[in-house]
């Protein structure tokens, strides 16, 4: 009986040995991670190139589930409305309450429900148009984009049903297009303060910059805020991406960035700039 055991904790210890070495070392899984014939991210432009389209497209998720989360936040305000108005009236059904009384009128319950949820739904909606007075717009004009801006979140409502109904994943491009489409029907000033009144981002703000890159052989520093791309306004990441593609590869182009509250003007390459960031909200 001992014999058998010292055997089999010797095969067990064999085995688990043999496992070991032949584990595949960490490091073909990292280059596997890379592009074919990508060197290290710390010496390869391409690298650095790959890296800043990642962002860019965490950025864009980051937008589309900033807007999901406001619409699933009015979704709950609404709930919430429900919950306290059915909290205020005896329970649904004929039952008689505790202590005694008469039976609950069920359609009464239901249309004190209703009233409630439109008064929440009233309300919000008069703090946004009052958010958008606050920052300059005309009270008309206030409604008016406080209207457009539930037209288009519904767009993106079926936009988001019918490429479930699809069997597909919504696509950046869908899932940005109400914002896309309020900034050509406000123009970019309007939009600008339209974006600051909602408390979104209004520039792309550098966090960090990438050694050798452009961005720092322009002159570009951590904290900086880049607002226009060849003289064209640009509100996030995916904007100034997107210009980036424009025009002739290695052409000469102004950036604009705010730095300490003023304006300075970097002369750089057309093509990846090199650096890190994002949004900087309601600036």
């Amino acid at each position: 009986m001992l014999k058998t055991s010292l055997l089999v904790l010797g095969g067990l210890a064999a085995g688990l040995a043999i496992a070991f070495w032949l584990q595949p070392s960490p490091e073909p899984r990292l280059a596997a991670a890379l592009p074919a014939g990508s060197a290290p991210l710390s010496t390869a432009p391409a690298a650095d190139a790959y890296a800043s389209a990642r962002v860019a497209a965490l950025e864009d998720a980051l937008d589309a589930e900033i807007l999901q989360r406001a619409a699933l936040e009015e979704r709950v305000a609404e709930l919430a409305a429900q919950l306290e108005a059915l909290e205020q009236q005896p329970r649904f059904g004929p039952a008689i309450r505790e202590g005694g009384g008469p039976p609950v009128d069920v359609e009464t319950t239901r249309a004190n429900v209703q009233r409630a949820v439109a008064g929440q739904e009233a309300q919000r909606e008069r703090r946004a148009v009052e958010r958008l007075i606050a920052a300059g717009f005309a009270p008309d004009r206030a409604e008016w984009i406080s209207r457009r801006e539930e037209q288009l979140r519904m767009e993106a409502l079926q936009a988001q049903y019918n490429a479930t109904r699809e069997g597909r994943a919504l696509e950046p491009a869908e899932m940005l297009a109400a914002g896309r489409t309020m900034r050509t029907e406000l123009g970019d000033a309007d939009y600008e303060r339209y974006l600051s009144a909602t408390g979104r981002p209004t520039s792309v703000g550098v966090r960090d910059i990438l050694a050798s890159s452009p961005a720092e052989s322009a002159g570009l520093k951590p904290g900086d805020e880049i607002v226009a791309y060849d003289g064209r306004r640009v509100f996030d990441m995916r904007e100034l991406n997107a210009l980036t593609l424009e025009g002739t590869a290695g052409e000469s182009v102004v950036v604009d960035v705010r730095r300490e509250g003023r304006t300075v003007q970097l002369v750089m390459p057309r093509g990846p700039i090199g650096i890190f960031g994002g949004g900087f909200r309601g600036r």
